[in-house]
């Protein structure tokens, strides 16, 4: 099998990942990251809701689920 010859850096120095520049990468990335965070960040409040309302019965909720 023959290889494909390597292209070469963009202007910035950065390699291509893929047809995509690196800066389209790396914000998919960050988006991804920021996504798991506020996953994280829901089920703990949902976690912790749920612990008041069987510690503390009854009035207003933290956020509506």
């Amino acid at each position: 099998m023959r290889r494909r010859p390597t292209r070469p850096p963009l202007g910035s120095g950065l390699d291509t990942v893929g047809p995509l520049h690196p800066f389209i990468v790396y914000a998919g990335i960050a988006l991804l990251d920021l996504a798991g965070a506020a996953l994280i960040l829901t089920g703990l409040v949902w976690i912790s809701d749920e612990v008041e309302d069987l510690l503390w019965p009854g009035g207003s909720e933290w956020v509506e689920f």
